[in-house]
Parts: structure tokens; C-alpha cells; sequence
């Protein structure tokens, strides 16, 4: 079971028109389509939600409050947690032998269950529902290495999405996802129901919004995880050109420069020092920052790159992990050649 957020805090109010007053000064706005007459859901421009609780019971004295529990006195009334997957909660519970008071409830938005810690506090677990259809648009599996990333991304978070190819190095090829809405005409391009995303780093951080395992919980790992995927995003360019991803071959040679030696040396110094033997990836568990060098791995194995043993004991991690297997058996699964990119025979 992995938890990775808070979803929304649940507050008991007597009066609901009074309470939407005030919080709609705070910037909150009623979400409907997440509310019921008796439970209203508001939410702020940063995404920040309440849970407004309209069945409180009106005190005139605080101090005498315990006095008369249980009576539905205002105040917070329970905590809500962002999971991946419900059915791990409903499990572990079972295993646990805690009882769930209620769910799983289906509200739209989210799928939500309800069970109490041994205090009898009130927990909520939610797994968060698609808000509107994902589509990727992609190059070819074997070459395109940005679509990899995106594409590794969305299975790893578990996003629905549909899948759109557009074949690259074509004289149509920029026009066509253009049209799908990527503005520079390359691949990847994430669309969102009406939003259209065309930059990589850009999607891992609107997906991190919604679900936050993209970068580490740490904010001074996740500054560094960043600090990485930029340093893929906007560098390491002589590498880039000099061995251009083709997942499906191998023994290949490449020109060696100065560059490229460099990015290569870089790349083997960041592979020895972040994994360890009690965490293998690169920040504690698997996400946005592996990811980002996924297709390096692919590279490295195409063009017969040489690594250290710490190097290559990370490379060999992050080739066999499932989704990247999934990924480089579609690439091997494709036809098309591209001359341009089919070097160093």
C-alpha cells in the first residue's frame, strides 16, 4: 500500500452558507460535482481541498464539549489519504483485522473507503479516478526517446491513456502533431481532454500535481531528482547525437568525442553514487528521476557502452524492470526503419 498524499481534510460546520462565506474569502470555491447536500467539497486555485461536514450541532460553551460527546460538535473530523490503489487499503485491512465502517464509495472523482485507527480517529483512503481522457501522442518505440519517458511515466502512475503514433522523420511528421496540438511539432505530446502538453518535463510536473510519487516526498530529493531530469532535458547533448536510440539493435559503434566522453563519464559518476544496496534506484523507490534515464540505459546497451560494475549493476536494474521491458517489446515489434538514426552498423 503506498500512500503518497493528503487528499482533503474533513471539517464539521453548523451553518453551510456561513462557512462557504469565509472560505470563499480564502479562495475556496464549491466543487459540485464532488458535493452532496450534506457534504460540500470546496477547493482552492492551488487544488487544496476541504470537506465541509454540514451536520454539526451548535455549542455555546467549547470547555463543555467532552462533557456531552458524542454530540456532533464542530471541528475536524478526519484526515484523507491519496493511494494508489484501493484494493491494497481493503486488503491490508482484512489481513490487519480492521474494520471498514464504510465503503468503498464511488464519488467521481475518487473511490473512497473509511476505517478507524485504534483511537477510533476517522481515516479516509481515496484512489483517484480520471478526470478527463489522457492521450499520448508518440513516435516510434524503437527510436523516440522523450516518447519512452512519457510513455513509462503514465503506465508507472497507472493513468489511463490512448495511445496516438505519428511516424517521425517524415516531411509530415511535424504538421501532423502539430495538429494534435504539440506546438513545436515534436513528440511527446500529453493531452488532457481540452490541454495540450508538449514538453516532457513539463507533463511529469503537471502529472505531479495529481499524483505525487512522480518525484520524491523529500523536497530535498525531489530538488535533485529535478536537478537530473533537467540535466537529461536540456544537456548531454553529444551523447544524444552521437548514439541516437534504437532499443532494437546492438553491437553498434559510435563516434567518440571529447563530448561524449564527457556526458558518458557523467552519467556512469551519477549511476555510482545515488543508488545503494538498501535503496537500488536512484531516490528510494522507482519514479520520475529513473525514468528520465531510461533511454541512456538503452544506449549504453545499443552501442556497447562499458561501465563500471556500480554502473552497470543500475543500467541492468533499470532494463529489467517491467515496464521497460513492456516498452522495448513494442520497439522490437516494429518494422520501419529510420536511415538517419540506423547508425554505426
Amino acid at each position: 500500500m503506498n500512500i503518497f498524499s493528503f487528499d482533503h481534510v474533513g471539517i464539521r460546520v453548523t451553518d453551510a452558507a456561513r462557512s462557504l462565506a469565509f472560505y470563499s474569502q480564502l479562495g475556496f470555491e464549491v466543487d459540485e460535482a464532488c458535493s452532496t447536500a450534506t457534504a460540500l467539497e470546496i477547493v482552492n486555485p492551488s487544488g487544496i481541498r476541504l470537506n465541509l461536514i454540514v451536520n454539526a450541532v451548535p455549542t455555546p460553551n467549547r470547555d463543555n464539549a467532552l462533557l456531552d460527546w458524542p454530540k456532533k460538535w464542530p471541528g475536524y473530523t478526519h484526515a484523507a489519504f491519496i493511494v494508489d490503489r484501493l484494493d491494497d487499503v481493503i486488503e491490508w485491512a482484512g489481513v490487519a483485522g480492521v474494520a471498514i465502517t464504510e465503503g468503498p464509495v464511488d464519488w467521481g472523482r475518487r473511490i473512497t473507503c473509511f476505517l478507524r485507527d485504534p483511537d477510533s480517529n476517522v481515516l479516509e483512503f481515496n484512489e483517484l479516478q480520471p478526470e478527463a481522457s489522457f492521450q499520448l501522442v508518440l513516435g516510434q518505440k524503437n527510436y523516440s526517446s522523450w516518447s519512452m519517458r512519457a510513455w513509462l511515466l503514465m503506465k508507472f502512475l497507472g493513468v489511463p491513456f490512448e495511445v496516438v503514433g505519428v511516424g517521425l522523420y517524415t516531411a509530415t511528421s511535424r504538421d501532423e502533431v502539430r495538429a494534435r496540438g504539440g506546438e513545436t511539432g515534436l513528440v511527446p505530446v500529453l493531452r488532457h481532454g481540452e490541454l495540450a502538453i508538449w514538453d516532457t518535463l513539463a507533463i511529469f510536473d503537471y502529472l505531479y500535481e495529481t499524483y505525487a510519487r512522480v518525484w520524491p516526498a523529500d523536497n530535498r530529493q525531489r530538488a535533485r531528482a529535478r536537478s537530473l531530469a533537467g540535466e537529461i532535458h536540456s544537456g548531454m547533448t553529444a551523447l544524444r547525437d552521437a548514439m541516437p536510440v534504437n532499443t532494437r539493435a546492438r553491437h553498434r559503434r559510435a563516434q567518440w568525442t571529447p563530448g561524449v566522453t564527457a556526458d558518458v563519464e557523467r552519467v556512469v559518476d551519477i549511476w555510482s553514487r545515488y543508488p545503494t544496496a538498501e535503496k537500488p534506484w536512484l531516490f528510494d523507490q522507482f519514479g520520475g528521476a529513473d525514468i528520465m534515464f531510461a533511454p541512456i540505459a538503452t544506449r549504453f546497451a545499443t552501442y556497447d557502452v562499458e561501465l563500471p560494475p556500480k554502473a552497470r549493476e543500475y543500467q541492468e536494474l533499470l532494463l529489467s524492470h517491467p515496464l521497460v521491458n513492456e516498452w522495448l517489446k513494442l520497439g522490437a515489434a516494429e518494422t520501419d526503419e529510420i536511415p538517419v538514426l540506423e547508425i554505426g552498423r
